[in-house]
């Protein structure tokens, strides 16, 4: 019996399904391979985003006014301060006396007398006069809007009566500074009583918003505390005092911003 020796052909699906085995064998291949890369950092490539810039805000202007030096501490008047000052207001009214035929000077209040600062709160924000602090950025928040909302109006205006694109920039600025200042009032813990040894204080706060003018005088906060003894005062790192000096801040944050807009 004769064999034949030809070589035999595959056929043609055993040739695709081959292919098909190396194709899925080639692809396994380079997944595996590209698994073990190590990748890059997802936060290396993505560039960091900039914080976004703070609203723009009006302040209020702090303006001592017709008070002396040392407004801007808290300072405690006690009944020495008054012996000393009825001791030359005594000699002032003799004076005063002899040169106007008689006629006596006027008195005072002890709330008028400037005391001394606390060596205690020299260097801690509790003895700083709130109209310059907690006050001021209160107020400054009422500030803020009221400004925004008149920016808003002219820059309205401007875009429609034929302003030159430098003025309608002007109109859409709010400014860094308001008008109207903010001027203290007192910052102090007074005696309450001259006569006897209660060591009674109260503490005394004010702030006025506006000049003061014969038309429209400023806007007047006052604020006072119980009388309370030293010893309270001072307890737990002033604790009482950190109390009613927030309590004087909302007191005249809630005064002051009834205000009418065109008074800022």
């Amino acid at each position: 019996m004769t064999h034949s020796t030809k070589k035999r052909t595959p056929s043609r699906a055993t040739r695709r399904a081959l292919g098909l085995a190396l194709a899925i064998a080639g692809f396994s291949a380079q997944a595996q391979t590209e698994a073990a890369a190590p990748q890059p950092m997802a936060a290396a490539s993505a560039p960091a985003e900039a914080a976004p810039a703070a609203p723009p805000q009006t302040r209020l202007r702090f303006n001592r006014g017709t008070y002396k030096p040392g407004i801007e501490r808290l300072r405690v008047v006690r009944r020495e301060n008054t012996v000393q000052n009825v001791a030359g207001q005594v000699a002032l009214n003799v004076a005063f006396a002899v040169l106007a035929g008689g006629v006596a000077a006027q008195g005072f209040s002890k709330d008028d007398l400037g005391g001394t600062t606390l060596e205690e709160l020299k260097d801690d924000p509790l003895g700083v006069n709130p109209a310059i602090s907690d006050l001021n950025d209160a107020l400054s928040k009422v500030a803020t809007d009221i400004y925004r909302k008149r920016a808003e109006a002219a820059l309205a205006t401007a875009l429609t009566d034929g302003s030159t694109p430098e003025e309608i920039e002007a109109a859409r600025q709010i400014p860094k500074e308001a008008d109207t200042p903010l001027l203290p009032g007192p910052w102090h813990l007074v005696y309450e009583n001259l006569l006897g040894s209660d060591e009674l204080f109260r503490l005394k706060f004010g702030a006025d918003l506006g000049r003061p003018g014969f038309m429209r005088p400023p806007i007047e906060c006052r604020y006072q505390s119980e009388p309370v003894a030293w010893a309270r005062w001072q307890a737990d790192n002033w604790q009482l005092l950190r109390e009613e000096r927030a309590k004087a801040v909302e007191a005249c944050t809630k005064i002051i911003s009834a205000a009418p807009e065109k008074r800022w």
